[in-house]
């Protein structure tokens, strides 16, 4: 009886045991790229908001120029008066007085200001109407006159020297280009104060649309004059801001960045916008509302104080050191800086060393 080879109870075995270890290490390889690509992307969320800071606060003055349309209305008004005149005859015409109980026409403002102080870190947007009249700057003249002398730059170094705070960059509207910002926001529910011309006497919320919202931020009729007007406005922008979809505007930024830079008169570049993106993207995003909440509380609105006179507005020392807390930038040390920065992962270190 012939005795049997090990070797030929080895080799089959080893064989075995080789396909074993190939089967099994694929599968762990597999398992193993999925959870380092969940970990990559998990690091990578918590590296850029890490990096977020008081730094990247920011602030754009905002001026709405109406003065365009405004023109063109009572151009065509004025046309229509001198029709319906040249038609009447003059011997025969009845002059009337005009009595004390007609209502007073009343004519849009042609221009609103208005700061943003965009806070990403806290998740918060605060909007400070300034009053049309309001003496500002070195030469202490009003922002319609510094508007109208030397445009948004003016007013922005202006509102910077009285205010005592930093202003980034401006933006100029005009009708346009504002209700195409409306209508990217999505209009906005709101309670219309007053008996405005064309609106629901109601106490309750109302939709407004692009048009009707620049005609409220515009309307010159406040008993409250100018710093009513000016409050209103605010009011309304912030309940516009936190109506909004957050995450629907953060998706949409890029087009919407580019469609406003080229509506607009503006000193923001396309630089300004790729070095604030994420920043602004993190602010409008994360704070929209939870499940049980109906809108956003991501903004909120400071009216001025001062001294209103008839054709003028001293601004009080005090509110501006009331406004102050919200453009302080809070100074990092170098080794808190580096924590800031995203951390690039090791591999993609070495290959940039290599």
């Amino acid at each position: 009886m012939k005795k049997k080879k090990s070797g030929s109870i080895a080799i089959p075995f080893l064989l075995t045991f080789l396909i074993s270890l190939i089967i099994i290490g694929g599968i762990a390889m597999i398992i193993y790229d999925k959870i380092d690509s969940e970990s990559s992307s998990l690091l990578t969320m918590t590296n850029e908001a890490g990096a977020l800071s008081d730094s990247d606060s920011h602030t754009i003055l905002f001026v709405l120029d109406l003065s365009d349309s405004i023109d063109d209305s009572e151009d065509e008004e004025e046309e229509e008066d001198t029709d319906e005149e040249s038609s009447e005859d003059e011997e025969t015409y009845d002059w009337e007085e005009t009595g004390d109980d007609e209502e007073k026409e009343v004519k849009a403002e042609p221009y609103t200001f208005m700061i943003m102080r965009s806070m990403p870190v806290h998740k918060q947007i605060v909007f400070i109407g300034l009053p049309d009249n309001m003496l500002a700057g070195q030469q202490n003249k009003s922002l319609t006159e510094i508007y109208e002398s030397g445009g948004g730059a003016d007013v922005k170094a202006a509102a910077e020297f009285s205010l005592e705070i930093p202003i980034d960059r401006y933006m100029v509207f005009d009708s346009e280009s504002f209700q195409k910002l409306c209508n990217i926001m999505g209009g906005v529910n709101f309670a219309v104060p007053g008996n405005i011309e064309g609106f629901k006497k109601s106490d309750g919320l109302q939709y407004l649309s692009p048009d009707q919202i620049e005609k409220i931020v515009s309307y010159g009729g406040f008993g409250g004059g100018e710093i009513q007007r000016i409050s209103t406005a605010a009011s309304l922008i912030t309940a516009m801001t936190n109506q909004t979809s957050g995450a629907r505007i953060a998706d949409n930024l890029d087009n919407t960045f580019e469609v406003m830079v080229n509506a607009t008169d503006t000193d923001i570049s396309a630089l300004d916008y790729q070095q604030e993106k994420y920043a602004v993207k993190f602010l409008m995003k994360y704070s929209d509302p939870n499940d049980d909440e109906t809108v956003s509380d991501r903004a909120k609105f400071i009216t001025p104080s001062g001294t209103q006179t008839s054709d003028k507005f001293i601004l009080d020392t005090s509110f501006i050191d009331d406004i102050a807390q919200y453009f302080v930038v809070e100074t990092t040390s170098p080794q808190q800086e580096e924590t800031l920065q995203p951390m690039i992962p090791e591999t993609e270190a070495q290959s940039d060393a290599e």
